[in-house]
Order: structure tokens, then C-alpha cells, then sequence
């Protein structure tokens, strides 16, 4: 895990959401930076910035950003090499959201994925 000298002090709903994603065995790391959280099985560059990129080939990973003032969370990227990871991060950082907070998700091109999380979580905004 890994927390920006800039992002300290991590909220609690962070900090969950943190222990949640790492908890699930593919994600090696988790970094939060302010406004922004991202896990995955694999890191690029020297800054090791995990790899979220939807269709990686071989990674595990998810990106949010973090809108504390809104109570809101956005789902930004997620992609999963290996079928079930996918529905384990999100299950993981809806898990940890407390009642007020929500989660969104801007762009969605992952022809059906979000439906299917959206009736499994229902605080999920599908825009």
C-alpha cells in the first residue's frame, strides 16, 4: 500500500475501501494520491502506477476517484485479465462505502458489466 504524503490524513471510508481491495489476492498494490485511489496485479513506470487500463491483457486492476465533499465515488477504469475479479473489486469498494455515499460510473463500455453491478449494488449511477 502505498499513501501520498499529500493524501494523509486517508479518511476512513478510504482507508476501508483500501483494506478491501487489498484483501482480494490478485491486487499487489494499492495507491492513494489526493482524489485518487488505484489497485491492481500490476504496476508500470519507475513510479509504479498500478495498471488500470480496461482490456490489459493480463492485469487486475480499478481506479477511482475519490470526491469526499459529494460523498461520491467514481468508478474511472477497471479491467480484469481473469473472470470474477472484476465483480470482487467492486463488491469490495461498495462494501466499504457507509450509507450517504455512492458510487457512479461515467462512461460505461463494458457492454453489460455495469447493469449487472448496478442490480447486484443499488447505489450504483450508471449516467
Amino acid at each position: 500500500m502505498v499513501i501520498s504524503r499529500r493524501a494523509r490524513p486517508v479518511r476512513p471510508v478510504v482507508m476501508r475501501i483500501v483494506e478491501n481491495l487489498a484483501a482480494i489476492e490478485a491486487v499487489r498494490i494499492v495507491k492513494v494520491t489526493p482524489g485518487f485511489l488505484s489497485a491492481s496485479s500490476e504496476t508500470s513506470g519507475i513510479r509504479r502506477c498500478p495498471v488500470t487500463k480496461p482490456g490489459h491483457p493480463t492485469a487486475v486492476g480499478v481506479s477511482l476517484i475519490l470526491d469526499e465533499e459529494h460523498k461520491a465515488i467514481l468508478f474511472y477504469e477497471i479491467t480484469s485479465a481473469v473472470k470474477g475479479y472484476g465483480s470482487r473489486m467492486v463488491d469490495a469498494v461498495m462494501s466499504a462505502l457507509p450509507k450517504g455515499w455512492r458510487a457512479v460510473v461515467v462512461m460505461d463500455w463494458s457492454g453489460g458489466f455495469w447493469k449487472v453491478m448496478r442490480q447486484r449494488h443499488r447505489r450504483i449511477m450508471i449516467l
